[in-house]
């Protein structure tokens, strides 16, 4: 055990001094030399909702809800570097009238990509991502008495996944890409709420927490099309494997198209689809059409 974990604190280490490099140090030594300017682009979107049924097949439960979502992006394009960094996040809550409010979704991600600025489709690339959420979690859970209880089930840093990777960037279309990190080392961390899982070689637990640590393969995409005046695509989305196994893939599928219909007003059509490897490994799907106050440069 005390040697599982010092090598776990070494990977740790290691991580924070990539990204240190990451936005620091590479990026300082191109400035002088950078062809184009730094730039940065936000989108912040605010959305709320009252749906109140009467006699709706019989049934239904008035309810609010409100989501607010963000993303920034801080591109550096030098001579022989390029640094791209992206923040998202996303925070929604749901109240049923009568009853307590409940959150919805909740999740962030950071990444930090490093690409050979070569002139070419193809080029190298170093990334760091971390995915999180931000506010804890409960759920609800009977007792040995069968007394209904509410215990924590997750927060900031756990669950969580780190994942460092090497491999190839493709671009197309001026400001996209995808990545194929043929090298990616994954740790993640894990809340053990029953009972305690089989672990795995390189596997830890420490305070009621499973971290584990793998090498696999990862494909990350990064679009953001102009159709138009009016009408933008973007797609963020992840995909981390090392193995054919339900228990080896994680895939995280994010599709948006938005329309303008005036200044600080958005129709959006979100899509996501999401695979976890751990029960009850099956997709889900979400889909949603919302009417979206939204602050943003671009």
């Amino acid at each position: 055990m005390p040697n599982k974990l010092k090598n776990y604190k070494l990977k740790i280490c290691l991580f924070f001094v990539f990204l240190n490099l990451t936005i620091f140090g590479i990026n300082d030594s191109t400035k002088k030399h950078s062809r184009i300017p730094n730039t940065i682009t936000y989108s912040n979107n605010f959305s709320a909702s009252y749906v109140h049924y009467k006699n709706w097949k019989y049934n239904g439960n008035n309810n609010y809800s409100f989501l607010l979502r963000s993303n920034i992006n801080y591109d550096s394009i030098g001579t022989f570097w390029e640094t791209h960094i992206r923040f998202n996040g996303e925070l929604g809550y749901m109240k049923f009238v009568d009853s307590i409010w409940y959150k919805n979704t909740d999740y962030l991600d950071f990444s930090t990509e490093i690409a050979k600025n070569n002139g070419k489709t193809f080029s190298n690339i170093f990334t760091f991502y971390f995915n999180s959420q931000f506010l804890s979690s409960y759920e609800n859970y009977y007792d040995d008495s069968g007394v209904e209880n509410k215990r924590w089930s997750g927060g900031f840093g756990n669950p969580m996944n780190i994942d460092l990777g090497y491999g190839t960037t493709m671009r197309f279309c001026k400001t996209s890409r995808i990545n194929l990190t043929f090298v990616t080392l994954r740790t993640s961390t894990m809340p053990i709420l029953e009972f305690e899982p089989s672990k795995q070689q390189n596997d830890i637990i420490y305070k009621k927490t499973l971290i584990t640590s793998e090498y696999g393969l990862g494909i990350q995409t990064y679009i953001r099309k102009n159709i138009g005046s009016k009408v933008r695509w973007e797609n963020y989305s992840r995909c981390f494997a090392n193995a054919i196994n339900r228990s080896k893939f994680d895939i995280d599928f994010r599709n948006r198209v938005i329309i303008k219909i005036f200044k600080y007003l958005d129709f959006i059509i979100d899509s996501r689809i999401r695979y976890m490897p751990y029960p009850p490994y099956k997709f889900q799907f979400r889909n949603e059409l919302m009417l979206s106050f939204t602050f943003e440069k671009m």
